[in-house]
Parts: C-alpha cells; sequence; structure tokens
C-alpha cells in the first residue's frame, strides 16, 4: 500500500473515531441523563454486596454434607456469579466510557 493511501486511511479511521465519540456521548447523554459521582460508589457497593453472595453460595457448597451436593446448589452459586460478574463488567464500561470522554461526571 502507497504511503499516501495510508494516510488517507488513517485521517479516514481518526474522522470516524471522532464521529463514533460523538455518538456515543450523545445517546449516553440522551438515553441515560446525568451520571453522578455517587452513580459510580453505588455501582460499587453493588459489586461488593454481589461478591458477598456469591462468595456466600460457594462457601455453603464447601460446607454442605456430600449428599446433599447437588445440580441445584451449583446452579444457584452459578447465577450468583453471573449477578457479580455482570455488575463488574458493568462498572468497567462505565468507567471506560467516562475515561473516553463520552459524558461528563457531574457532582451530587
Amino acid at each position: 500500500m502507497s504511503g499516501e493511501k495510508e494516510i488517507e486511511i488513517r485521517r479516514m479511521m481518526q474522522q470516524f473515531e471522532h464521529q463514533i465519540s460523538e455518538m456515543n456521548s450523545s445517546e449516553i447523554t440522551q438515553r441515560a441523563g446525568d451520571i453522578s459521582k455517587s452513580d459510580f460508589l453505588n455501582l460499587a457497593k453493588a459489586i461488593s454486596i454481589l461478591r458477598a453472595k456469591y462468595l456466600k453460595e460457594v462457601l455453603h457448597i464447601a460446607r454442605v454434607d456430600e449428599e446433599k451436593l447437588t445440580l441445584q446448589l451449583c446452579l444457584e452459586a452459578r447465577k450468583s456469579r453471573i449477578a457479580y460478574e455482570e455488575v463488574m463488567e458493568s462498572f468497567e464500561q462505565l468507567k471506560h466510557a467516562l475515561q473516553r470522554g463520552y459524558f461528563n461526571l457531574v457532582d451530587d
């Protein structure tokens, strides 16, 4: 590929990135409204609660008698893990959006 073509593609990709950033910012603001510092802390609190619930399920498995080890017991732990992981990923996505400048963090 020629140098000119590479430069043209790089410029086009920069324009796309800028336009995508503006779209993200607009959509997040329109759909989520203001995002506050307490939103971050509340989400962090939800993570700690769901982590604790998941670990409680895990410890229940560790402490239960052999005859009470069932698929249902494992499925309950799995549901707790999925909930915990979902909120962890959600926090990462919110943090990523903030770092990319898709929204302004407002004071409470």
